[in-house]
């Protein structure tokens, strides 16, 4: 009698223990599943002021991207209204991306007083990631992405700041 109640014993543990792990192992799995890493930021190499490179799909999250030709006079206007409401772009990365050399980027930040701003930031980056990225658009173009890094609006085209600003 003594030994039949050990190996139910031994048998009951055994059983528990294996369905723990198998149960573990499914919730594991499932886990893994159910949490799929979202990122709609787009594929493009940016090249930051000091020299480094930094992938655009590894900015922050709540980004807001500018596609801009320092010498385009639609891309000055919407600069101007951005700084004139850059209060309401405080929650956001704001990130100007434009092909131009660092001297006429610069130049343009200071023009419309962008400098200054922890969240607003000018990067360089290759026509062609541009185009692969975005496709053939006009500037400014603006693409605003959310705190999970999902696209939430784009406006290709000089804007109204206040159309901008409903989706911020």
């Amino acid at each position: 009698m003594m030994r039949k109640t050990v190996r139910i014993a031994g048998l009951v543990i055994v059983m528990t223990t294996g369905l723990f792990f198998c149960h573990r192992r499914a919730d594991v799995k499932e886990a893994a599943i159910a949490t799929p890493v979202v990122n709609d930021y787009p594929y493009m190499k940016l090249v930051m002021p000091d020299g480094s490179t930094r992938a655009a799909r590894e900015l922050p999250p709540k980004s807001i991207l500018i596609v801009f030709f320092p010498d385009c006079d639609h891309c000055q206007r919407e600069a101007a209204e951005i700084s004139s409401h850059a209060k309401a772009f405080e929650k956001y990365q704001v990130w100007f991306i434009s092909t131009a050399t660092f001297a006429d980027i610069d130049r343009f930040s200071k023009n419309y007083n962008l400098t200054g701003h922890s969240n607003i930031h000018f990067v360089r980056t290759m026509m062609p990631d541009i185009v692969n990225s975005f496709g053939s658009i006009p500037t400014p173009s603006v693409f605003i992405y959310s705190e999970e890094k999902r696209f939430v609006k784009a406006f290709k085209g000089e804007t109204k700041i206040d159309e901008i600003i409903k989706f911020l």
